[in-house]
């Protein structure tokens, strides 16, 4: 088959899923925003042709473009793994009569708000929410439903322009940086108390064939805004047990409402006073290279799987769940420059058995914002046969490491 892949270079995570693609016999191109002279050499190995896009989601430079590359040889299928085009992606199906994710689908999963609509319809446990293009729907909701509240774009992803607002007063104060003009619609919720995860599918033309969980400590909107915090990703083990019975069946009664088929989907839940509440899901892998923890953990080449399941070919493997996961990050005091670190050789002595990876800045490099998500500055990522055992070398790493930066 030959695969057109949508951004194959934004980041060295997309590079597994072109190889995954390869390991399967498929022959692969690429139409993404990185400069044709610049495309790294890993994306280079696994590309049977590239076009750059100065504005990948500018649909018709991405229709010429493809139209181009598949004169030389027609497309079977079109893929991506980034959420902003994932509906772009489907559009190009659509022009160019290809299988796979419709424009229909990939709308509803890029609209929270809509999505959450027909969900309830099939009796999936979700917050109440909205959307609204008016400061006086707001407050209705807001009056409705009673604070706090949570306000994001109806397409958002990761936590990203995400607000939780606990009064009126906050909602004041917050009502200018909105910009409701009457036009432009807003995605206001219900906030859900409890613990917050995730659930990770791979979807063969038949429904789910592998799936995944994993917990956040602490929440994302907690995470991404708390600079002392050292948060983790945990991705369990246990997952055929009685504990996580309940998410699986509603993770599979989302995927069916939502008609999802061949492809990889992304699902964030809640869990509190409330019981197990669905948050969002997304049609594309998990970002943050959370699929390579399923990698190491699961002794598993999850990335051919996916080809093997967007292609439409059997499955030829099962994780052996013989790990849990984990990912922390060390937050630097401040942003600035990296002035050095403490902790690392203790926590390398007593847990590098367990530590695949790490990344430790050398002193004088830049910092990052706790905007850019839980791999940069200082972290590692480790897998443990307990998921208990797991998480208690996790807090020690986020006790005893520490970054100084000036």
């Amino acid at each position: 088959m030959h695969v057109l892949f949508l951004a194959p270079d934004t980041h060295v995570y997309n590079h597994a899923f072109l190889r995954g693609l390869r390991s399967v016999g498929a022959e692969v191109s690429g139409i993404g925003p990185t400069p044709a002279d610049r495309l790294s050499m890993g994306a280079q190995a696994e590309l049977r042709t590239y076009r750059a896009c100065p504005n990948v989601l500018d649909f018709n430079q991405l229709l010429a473009l493809a139209q181009e590359l598949s004169n030389d040889r027609p497309f079977d299928r079109i893929e991506t793994i980034d959420e902003p085009l994932i509906e772009p992606a489907a559009r190009l199906r659509e022009a160019m009569g290809l299988p796979g994710l419709d424009v229909a689908t990939a709308r509803l999963c890029r609209d929270k708000v809509a999505m959450k609509e027909l969900l309830r319809e099939h009796g999936v446990p979700c917050a109440a929410s909205e959307g609204v293009t008016s400061v006086a729907a707001l407050r209705d909701f807001a009056a409705r439903e009673g604070y706090p509240i949570i306000i994001k774009p109806v397409d958002g992803y990761n936590a990203l322009d995400t607000h939780k607002v606990s009064n009126a007063a906050e909602l004041d104060a917050m009502l200018p940086l909105l910009k409701l003009d009457g036009t432009k619609r807003l995605a206001v919720e219900e906030f859900i108390e409890g613990h917050e995860g995730f659930y990770d599918t791979i979807l063969g033309p038949d429904g789910v064939r592998h799936d995944f969980v994993g917990h956040y400590y602490p929440g994302c909107l907690e995470a991404n805004r708390t600079r002392w915090i050292s948060p983790q990703i945990a991705i369990s083990n246990r997952i055929e047990g009685e504990g996580y019975r309940e998410l699986r069946e509603v993770g599979r009664r989302v995927t069916d409402a939502l008609g999802l088929t061949s492809t990889a989907t992304h699902m964030e839940w809640f869990f509190g006073p409330k019981g197990l509440k669905f948050g969002e899901l997304g049609a594309r892998p998990a970002g943050e290279k959370i699929w390579d923890m399923y990698r190491a953990a699961d002794d598993f080449d999850v990335f051919r799987e996916w080809a093997l399941a967007v292609l439409g070919h059997p499955s030829d493997a099962q994780p052996s769940r013989r790990a849990s996961a984990g990912s922390i990050q060390i937050r630097p005091d401040r942003d600035g420059v990296v002035a050095g670190h403490t902790g690392v050789r203790a926590t390398l002595e007593r847990y590098g058995a367990h530590i695949y990876e790490h990344a430790v800045p050398a002193a004088g490099t830049r910092t990052l914002g706790l905007d850019r998500g839980w791999l940069c500055n200082t972290w590692f990522r480790l897998t443990h046969p307990d998921y208990d055992t797991l998480r208690d070398a996790m807090t020690y790493i986020g006790e005893n490491v520490k970054t100084k930066a000036r």
